[in-house]
């Protein structure tokens, strides 16, 4: 059973649409999530952000979750939800409009 959105947990959507990152680090860590990205088998678009679906594999587990945990700390208006089961990992990441772009940049834009 899905729980309501209160506004502890949609924080991200009023989060100024900023990150934090130097430039060298920003070309870096763009890098690395297009990386990530390629390692998806598909991408769909949902409310507010896309969906990544990738095998279930432990250590690419560590490696989306790593990766998020660094990415929240620069840039607080992107929420990430990771769903594991024994056949897939999903990636969920949403953002607000006005960072559609950055959210194509790093994840890829819509087919």
């Amino acid at each position: 059973m899905a729980h309501p959105a209160s506004p502890a947990t949609e924080a991200w959507r009023d989060a100024p649409v900023a990150c934090t990152l130097e430039v060298a680090e920003l070309g870096e860590r763009t890098e690395q999530w297009q990386q990530l990205a390629g390692k998806a088998e598909s991408r769909e678009e949902i409310p507010d952000g896309v969906r990544l679906s990738f095998p279930a594999d432990a250590g690419l587990a560590d490696e989306v979750a790593a990766l998020a945990a660094a990415e929240q700390g620069c840039c607080a208006f992107f929420d990430f939800t990771l769903h594991l089961t024994p056949t897939v990992l999903q990636l969920e990441v949403r953002a607000p409009e006005s960072a559609a772009g950055m959210l194509a940049d790093l994840f890829g834009a819509p087919a």
